[in-house]
């Protein structure tokens, strides 16, 4: 799941499966590098972690014990060279001249949708 949460908090990603940790997000934004952002955990079967991102559109998949997991209820899903699927994340821009009540959706918008691309 992916909730934005604001230009100056970043964006959320919360992984949810009843597996033991550790649990990372791998993605564009850290070159794919396995290790390199962990999640906490906030409950049982809940992943959490917030990434600081430049607006822009990225791919992702959470790893947990070796095991590559796509997450489904990000902006949509890409097939990869692997013939599996990443996830994708669009972090949108927010105008600094925006008014509150503009950005309000941006803030905290919670994404439930689905689209699968096309290959290019």
């Amino acid at each position: 799941m992916v909730k934005f949460c604001g230009n100056q908090e970043g964006v959320r990603l919360i992984f949810q499966h009843n597996i033991d940790g550790p649990v990372y997000v791998a993605g564009t934004f850290n070159n794919w590098n396995a290790q390199a952002t962990p999640m906490h955990r906030i409950a049982d079967g809940r992943w959490e972690a917030t990434l600081d991102l430049a607006p822009g559109e990225y791919q992702f998949r959470y790893v947990a014990n070796g095991r590559w997991f796509t997450d489904y209820a990000a902006d949509g899903i890409e097939r990869n060279s692997l013939g599996e699927y990443n996830s994708v994340l669009v972090v949108p821009q927010v105008s600094e001249a925006a008014s509150p009540v503009e950005q309000l959706p941006a803030a905290e918008k919670q994404v439930s949708g689905v689209k699968l691309r096309r290959p290019h």
